[in-house]
């Protein structure tokens, strides 16, 4: 079942009081994860976590599923927000410095959802293609703004292909980030000076083989 049937197969909320009950559902799984761990999300305790009849939780959601596509298209909007965000908020400056806020807003949001994200991504295969899609479109977009003179179309293609795929696996990286030796902002500041070790292996006159 694909995002789209899915959400086709649940009611949607047209009423205030109605939304706030879905709200109540997806804020409640994270409330579930916290208290008994991923392996005990069930329809049941999330109903009871967010105060909320079984009854009326199957009303907007017919099973688990539906619920962690939910939060799937949740996350999917905020991920969206933030690569808007960046790419209006850092036009103006270089490419070096919008990898950085990108970088630095990604692990952020994910971060925000790091518990459940394994368990949302099985919900939706698909999820990590799309997101790496989505950043490669993102630094289409930015390098094509680039001055002509400073990328080669050799250093963009490279680019192009390398930027998505770091950056996608460096993010979900730091946000799953949870080892003592190792804290999340630390983890958040590697990942940063990565990518931009990456990018400004390409300043200067011509390509750059490592």
């Amino acid at each position: 079942m694909t995002t789209a049937e899915s959400t086709q197969t649940r009611r949607e909320p047209k009423q205030q009081r109605s939304r706030r009950t879905v709200d109540d559902v997806l804020e409640a799984v994270q409330l579930v994860v916290k208290r008994h761990g991923t392996q005990a999300i069930t329809t049941n305790r999330i109903a009871e976590a967010a105060g909320v009849s079984v009854g009326s939780l199957y009303q907007y959601f017919p099973d688990k599923r539906a619920i962690l596509i939910a939060l799937h298209d949740r996350h999917v909007d905020d991920v969206r927000q933030v690569i808007e965000q960046t790419t209006a908020t850092c036009a103006p400056t270089s490419l070096e410095e919008f990898a950085r806020e990108l970088v630095h807003g990604l692990v952020n949001v994910h971060t925000d959802i790091a518990e459940l994200h394994e368990v949302v991504s099985s919900a939706v295969p698909e999820s990590a293609l799309g997101f790496r899609n989505a950043l490669h479109h993102t630094f289409w977009r930015v390098l094509s703004r680039a001055d002509q003179d400073r990328y080669s179309l050799d250093e963009t293609e490279r680019m192009l292909f390398v930027l998505p795929r770091m950056v996608e696996s460096l993010v979900h990286g730091a946000a799953h980030q949870a080892r003592a030796a190792l804290s999340r902002d630390g983890a958040t500041s590697e990942a940063i000076r990565t990518v931009m070790v990456y990018v400004n292996s390409f300043q200067g006159n011509g390509p750059k083989h490592y």
